[in-house]
């Protein structure tokens, strides 16, 4: 994926450190910085769940028909496809037109939803989730097929056996990283001789799965869950205990999701080698729930999410990994009328504080917060503000990320308003009439 550099940083949004639940504060530990051209630095930023409730699909439909998800991430497009790796789980399945688009309980939705995620700069999607399995084994291949045809790797679901066992390494920018994907449950049952088709959540199955990863050259491995309870803010003894085993299995970082709510981060000591290999970094990250990206679930909490950035330094020299930093955008699901009709938008839940940016900083404020009313700014708020709380509940180094000028034009703005928007102080926005 092409760089683009972030180009401003929000010093009102630094983030508070993390806490070690019951331990002391673990930071990134010190490393001797060697020369600048001798490190390599790459970003990876993860989002939680990709889902499409009926009302999200029906939103995007256009009057011939067809169906355009990609207005819905445009504020944040940019800081997705700045990164060097970007990652999501997909919460629903794409099993054609011979049955009918639907959201909650069986998903199925229409191939444009993943075109969707590639213009919005995805590079990779977790498939294994309770979902899944929503239009059984049909929906399943179909889902890996289209994936396929966008050039978007689908982690954790297979064609096969021999699929199933081909772990999936991929090169960023020279390192080497072994991506890996569980589910702790499924709504419908997988039959017991087609487990392949959805990865379940085996302890065994995993370590098998990173000793692999490593055997084939894995610098860094990143496994996703699929896992906890619903709506539950921290962590459960169950996700506790798999992170444990996990890690000791050898992998360096965890994301995950389910619980359609944020959960904590936190960083735990690694081995140096595990299974006869050797571990990438000294300390691992989990993040329990990265919560919703896009759904049609509103209430407190579930409308929250939120971009995870972790920077990689690789010392050329020694071949040492570091985590360097660990950066976070909160975002808030809007849901309303927009440019005359109804739209769900992704935005930074911090621009919900933009009556207090001083003027030099307006040019952060994305264009889409002219079409929500005081009622969906304080929902803003309050979301921005939970989701600080949680992010920063055990984890000291993580921060509130880099933020980068709104420079494009507002997709769904009509000219009347878009005149009116470049002038317009940020005290007493102006509304859609």
């Amino acid at each position: 994926m092409t760089n683009r550099s972030l180009l401003a940083c929000l010093g009102l949004l630094a983030g508070a450190g993390l806490l070690l639940s019951g331990a002391k504060p673990l930071a990134p530990p010190p490393m001797a910085t060697p020369a600048a051209d001798s490190l390599l630095r790459l970003r990876i930023t993860c989002v939680g769940d990709l889902m499409c409730h009926g009302p999200v699909f029906q939103f995007a439909k256009q009057a011939d028909g067809s169906y355009d998800f990609a207005p819905m991430y445009a504020p944040v497009r940019d800081y997705l496809a700045s990164a060097d790796f970007t990652l999501g789980n997909l919460e629903t399945v794409l099993a054609g037109t011979s049955t009918d688009y639907s959201g909650y309980p069986q998903f199925n939705s229409p191939n444009s939803y993943a075109d969707a995620l590639v213009s919005t700069g995805f590079d990779a999607v977790f498939t294994t989730n309770n979902h899944s399995y929503d239009r059984r084994e049909a929906g399943v291949i179909r889902t890996l097929d289209e994936l396929k045809k966008r050039r978007l790797p689908a982690i954790g679901t297979h064609y096969s056996p021999q699929d199933r066992d081909s772990v999936r390494i991929f090169d960023v920018k020279g390192l080497k990283i072994g991506l890996l994907a569980y589910t702790e449950f499924s709504n419908l049952t997988v039959p017991a001789n087609k487990q392949y088709l959805v990865n379940p959540i085996d302890s065994a199955l995993v370590s098998r799965d990173i000793a692999q990863a490593r055997r084939r050259g894995a610098e860094l491995v990143v496994v996703n869950f699929h896992w906890g309870n619903e709506y539950q803010r921290f962590p459960n003894d169950y996700q506790k205990q798999v992170t444990a085993r996990t890690f000791a299995a050898g992998a360096d970082v965890i994301f995950a999701e389910h619980p359609h709510v944020l959960q904590p981060v936190e960083m735990h000591k690694l081995p140096a080698q595990a299974q006869g290999f050797k571990v990438g970094l000294d300390s691992g990250l989990i993040a329990y729930s990265l919560g919703n990206f896009i759904s049609n679930q509103q209430k407190r909490y579930t409308d929250a999410g939120v971009m995870l950035s972790l920077q990689i330094e690789k010392n050329l020299r020694t071949g040492k990994l570091r985590l360097a930093q660990v950066q976070y955008v909160p975002t808030w699901v809007f849901k309303g009328k927009a440019a005359g009709r109804d739209r769900f938008i992704i935005l930074p839940s911090f621009a919900a504080k933009a009556d207090q940016f001083p003027s030099f900083m307006q040019h952060l404020v994305p264009p889409e917060l002219i079409y929500l009313e005081k009622s969906h700014l304080a929902r803003m708020e309050q979301a921005y503000d939970d989701s600080r709380f949680i992010l920063n509940n055990r984890y000291p180094a993580a921060h509130s990320a880099a933020w980068q000028p709104m420079q494009r034009l507002n997709p769904l703005e009509p000219p009347a308003l878009r005149a009116a928007w470049a002038p317009a102080p940020l005290r007493g926005l102006p509304r859609l009439k």
